[in-house]
């Protein structure tokens, strides 16, 4: 498991020491099961989770509608980043769309680590960059495309999923309702 995650660092440019000091504290490993929640809406997220295997879901929760806003899959990062960030109750909710093993690092251990060693810091911030650039694309995406060039667009990233995470959470996820996904789905066969 550790391999996966010393990988994922190599594939950001961390130096093999900052890998070997950022991976003694990121080794805590949580098994979801899927359905099952890793953050509730109203809770604090404390951690920043690296998906070892499975998907987890970004899920806005309102007494009308969930929504999938995102997912997390094999080697990715993932946390409510404005709870995360901020130290408030989130606003977002985290689960299993499937059975997933994640290692957490606390908030509290990454900022310990940010002011010691800069090349961490660095890799956080570009991650947090990351992270803004990909929620602003797919902002621009869901107004601005057709939900036939959001699902080909989906299979292009994502196209690992389609088979494996209930195709509801992937039409929240495109903002169509399953029917429309179903239409849309048809259309590529």
């Amino acid at each position: 498991m550790t391999d996966k995650i010393e990988q994922f660092f190599r594939n950001n440019n961390l130096s093999e020491e900052s890998i070997s000091i950022i991976c003694d504290y990121w080794n805590t490993e949580v098994v979801i099961r899927k359905k099952e929640y890793l953050l509730r809406k109203n809770q604090t997220e404390n951690y920043l989770y690296f998906i070892v295997s499975g998907c987890v879901a970004l899920l806005v929760e309102s007494e009308n509608k969930n929504s999938v806003i995102g997912f997390g899959y094999e080697n990715s990062i993932i946390t409510s980043f404005i709870s995360f960030s901020t130290e408030t109750p989130s606003e977002l909710s985290l689960f299993g769309a499937l059975e997933s093993k994640v290692l957490k690092i606390s908030k509290t251990d990454l900022n310990t680590l940010m002011e010691r060693y800069p090349e961490i810091a660095k890799w956080y911030y570009e991650t947090i960059e990351k992270t803004l650039i990909g929620h602003l694309k797919r902002q621009i995406e869901l107004t601005t495309l057709s939900p036939k060039d959001r699902y080909k667009l989906f299979i292009e990233r994502s196209g690992h999923l389609v088979n494996s995470i209930p195709l509801k959470y992937i039409s929240s996820y495109l903002n169509m309702t399953p029917e429309t996904l179903s239409r849309v789905r048809a259309s590529f066969s």
